[in-house]
């Protein structure tokens, strides 16, 4: 990833251009889905305990991507979501988004009042997941509500 000339951060792996508010540090996670292998790309930026921005890509097998429905596969991410963080969220918000040519949905999860939430565990998720072919983005801002997070969101867009 580098920085571009506008001073927004530029994946030409993951071909996207982002407004990261510092340089995010990648971590290539491996997946399976059945017998099929496949990487998470996941480019993540800590700005405080409480402010982590992340974007991540992922390239599905084609035949993942034509089993489903573009709404199964977003359910299917938001789902993955809330078990990545054990419950702790709850989804209280999606709708459709577009930006930059792109069509997708934007979500928010909140904390959940039912769950047993880790103590100093504030603020919430805000994302966008976008479909491009069998490529997944999803974009998440992790933590306590401020100022920059519409920045962020909305600054991704393709570089072709």
């Amino acid at each position: 990833m580098y920085k571009t000339e506008s001073g927004q951060y530029a994946s030409e792996s993951g071909n996207f251009i982002i407004d990261f508010p510092m340089k995010p540090r990648l971590q290539v996670i491996d997946n399976q889905i059945g017998t099929d292998k496949y990487k998470i790309f996941n480019y993540q930026a800590v700005a405080g305990q409480q402010m982590i921005y992340m974007a991540e890509y992922i390239d599905f097998p084609e035949y993942v991507m034509e089993s489903w429905d573009k709404d199964q596969a977003y359910q299917q991410i938001l789902k993955t979501t809330e078990a990545k963080y054990g419950g702790v969220f709850k989804l209280t918000k999606q709708e459709p988004t577009e930006q930059h040519n792109l069509k997708g949905i934007y979500y928010e999860f909140s904390l959940n009042p039912d769950a047993n939430v880790p103590r100093g565990v504030k603020g919430g998720i805000k994302g966008k997941i976008f479909f491009v072919g069998n490529r997944s983005y999803q974009l998440t801002y992790l933590g306590e509500e401020q100022e920059l997070i519409d920045k962020y969101l909305n600054s991704f867009r393709l570089i072709k």
